[in-house]
């Protein structure tokens, strides 16, 4: 083993001489770190404790995966007419003729049915709702996503968004470009991206919402939060395809509560991807590193170089499984003087973890009492 681990080591440390001389000759920066950050993260995980790889899981469908957990239904207690839509109480005529109407404070209801037509949202303080079944499929604007949102406090509700694809890759259901955003019963799928957000974004919020099958060149998510603060509760992320975290923020202050990320059958990245650390809870959820995960870590914390000064990290109470066949790693993290609490959580792990002195740890499912993979415990949500 310490022949194989030291062979691969002088493996990795030449590819990453190789890259920072390719970096030098081609002038692409910009790559080379990407790169030369991809080898770097892999010499780590191998010079690290090994951690061996989960039994070999069965062969099964996404269809067969997702069938363990709910699965989203729209409401439907207060309906419009198919293709009705209201703002302000008025009827009108169009999507477009909505938009141009809408003001601060405006409420724009959508009747049921499949809506092609995105939005482009200037006002203030609106609030978005879906009355009965209603779908935006395929609906780009800007060649950015289908709600994309210039003012302050807007909420959505009760919408689904699904097949969201632009050429830059980061096509999404909603790219906030204001300020103060809150999802509530939203179901955002079968897209580049979920939810996209600029820098200074402010408080977000996510209750009662599912993000399916989001990703794209592993730059592309389930979310990405580029600053302010994310709270999300009682909501589902799973299987994350192409490399892409079901949840990556990079905000002062995120929690994570009572809500399942899993990746199911997915090729996903990280579970949770906390770039530049901050103040971080997460506690009481399901969390599942399924088998065809490319990546080891299931939680990432301040791996990239622009940091928060304060950084504290709560992991409790959760259901953690990880089951990746190449190997799982709870926790990566590069933060100095780090707060760290990861106790009186239920972990599934090959080997026992350094945070087992605090934790109850099984090596498999069937010693923890759960039901075998694909199935995912639930928890409670409503």
């Amino acid at each position: 083993m310490l022949k194989k681990l030291l062979t691969r080591y002088l493996l990795a440390t030449g590819v990453l001489a190789h890259v920072a001389l390719l970096g030098a000759l081609v002038f692409a920066p910009g790559l080379v770190q990407k790169l030369r950050y991809k080898a770097q993260a892999k010499v780590e995980h191998q010079l690290a404790e090994v951690v061996p790889a989960a039994k070999a899981a069965p062969t099964v469908t996404w269809e067969q995966a997702r069938a363990s957990l709910r699965k989203w239904q729209a409401n439907t207690e207060s309906r419009l007419g198919r293709g009705q839509i209201r703002v302000d109480g008025r009827d009108v005529g169009s999507l477009e003729e909505a938009a141009k109407r809408l003001r601060d404070g405006s409420l724009l209801e959508i009747g049921e049915g499949v809506y092609s037509t995105a939005m482009v949202t200037k006002a203030n303080d609106i609030r978005i709702i879906g009355r009965g079944h209603v779908v935006f499929d395929k609906a780009v604007a800007q060649g950015k996503g289908t709600f994309v949102i210039n003012g302050d406090g807007t909420t959505i509700e009760n919408i689904e968004c699904r097949n969201v694809n632009v050429g830059d890759g980061n096509g999404s259901c909603v790219r906030l470009q204001g300020k103060d955003l809150n999802l509530e019963h939203v179901y955002f799928h079968s897209s580049q991206q979920g939810l996209l957000t600029g820098r200074d974004p402010g408080h977000v919020s996510i209750r009662h919402s599912f993000f399916e099958r989001l990703g794209h060149g592993g730059q592309a998510h389930g979310v990405y939060q580029g600053g302010g603060s994310l709270a999300i509760d009682r909501s589902y992320f799973l299987g994350s395809k192409n490399e892409g975290h079901e949840v990556k923020s990079r905000a002062l202050r995120t929690t994570i509560t009572r809500s399942v990320i899993a990746s199911l059958t997915g090729d996903d990245s990280r579970l949770i991807d906390i770039s530049n650390g901050g103040i971080v809870s997460i506690t009481d959820n399901t969390l599942q590193q399924g088998p065809n995960s490319e990546n080891w870590d299931l939680i990432g914390f301040a791996l990239e170089k622009r940091r928060h000064k304060e950084n504290a990290l709560t992991v409790k109470r959760n259901v953690i499984i990880m089951e990746r066949e190449g190997g799982n790693n709870l926790l990566h993290s590069k933060a100095q003087n780090t707060k760290l609490d990861v106790s009186d959580n239920i972990i599934v792990s090959p080997k026992k973890t350094r945070f087992a002195d605090h934790n109850l740890e099984y090596g498999d499912r069937e010693e923890a009492r759960l039901p075998p993979y694909p199935e995912v415990p639930e928890r409670p949500i409503q």
